[in-house]
């Protein structure tokens, strides 16, 4: 009887669809028994997982590919997100990045983030991670009490995150390409100006959040030029140590030491 159950059970739930508590689509592809069945979610990833018809009924089975990072970004189910107990640093830089392309909060607190993407690629973080995995200086990268995922040396004035426009750096390198445009004012980049005495002023960040005082200049041109060729000769140095230390990867010291500072900085 249990046997005859079991078949009758099979031809009515076999095929069955129903939508699960994400609103994600799921497919009874395989019916063993009511503790054994397989589920495939109808989407382009196809991600099936073993359960129990109960679960399928509930609608509680999760799907790994939905987009539940600020309704952007999908897990996958190549790889976990936690390591000894707690996020793994892979996940951490990964949610951070979407966190700068799609939380409107992040964005009204940091304004250089207001038009900055994720290539649909990264939407995903089983690519992430690979990505991540393949380069170079990953070890390195990861085991950094600090290290930062750059968009800016590769390709200057670059607003999306991808795997051609991207690269994992040490805080002290990523720092030296941050600019900080709401504390400017009218001058260019490195420059300030001081009423009182009508006099410009270049200062440069040496990488360890340290300003370099560069002298005093009767116009912002020259202060600027005072700034350009530290900055550049400084850009070069760092590139040459952390490329000795493998802590950078050849692209990155190539993009590093072609680097120019320009006034529209």
């Amino acid at each position: 009887m249990d046997f005859i159950k079991t078949l009758n059970q099979k031809e009515q739930r076999l095929g069955k669809e129903k939508y699960n508590n994400q609103g994600c689509l799921m497919k009874i592809i395989a019916y063993n028994s009511a503790t054994d069945i397989f589920v495939e979610f109808q989407d382009k990833y196809k991600c099936q997982i073993n359960c129990e018809y109960k679960q399928f009924k509930n609608g509680n089975l999760v799907n790994p590919y939905s987009p539940n990072v600020f309704n952007k970004g999908m897990i996958g189910n190549k790889y976990s997100c936690r390591e000894d107990n707690k996020d793994c640093k892979e996940y951490i830089i990964w949610h951070s990045m979407l966190s700068r392309c799609y939380s409107n909060y992040t964005k009204s607190r940091q304004h250089s983030y207001q038009n900055v993407l994720c290539c649909e690629e990264w939407l995903l973080f089983d690519n992430f991670y690979e990505w991540l995995h393949s380069q170079t200086n990953f070890k390195k990268w990861k085991n950094l009490s600090r290290g930062a995922l750059d968009k800016d040396i590769l390709v200057k004035g670059n607003k999306i995150y991808s795997p051609q426009t991207c690269c994992l750096v040490p805080n002290n390198v990523n720092a030296l390409f941050t600019k900080r445009n709401v504390h400017r004012g009218n001058t260019p980049i490195g420059v300030s100006y001081h009423k009182r005495d009508r006099i410009y002023e270049a200062h440069c960040n040496d990488g360890s959040g340290i300003p370099q005082y560069l002298g005093r200049y009767s116009t912002s041109e020259e202060a600027f030029n005072a700034y350009k060729t530290y900055k550049e000769s400084l850009i070069k140095q760092i590139a040459n140590n952390e490329y000795l230390n493998k802590s950078i990867t050849k692209e990155c010291y190539e993009a590093m030491m072609k680097y120019i500072v320009e006034i529209t900085d």
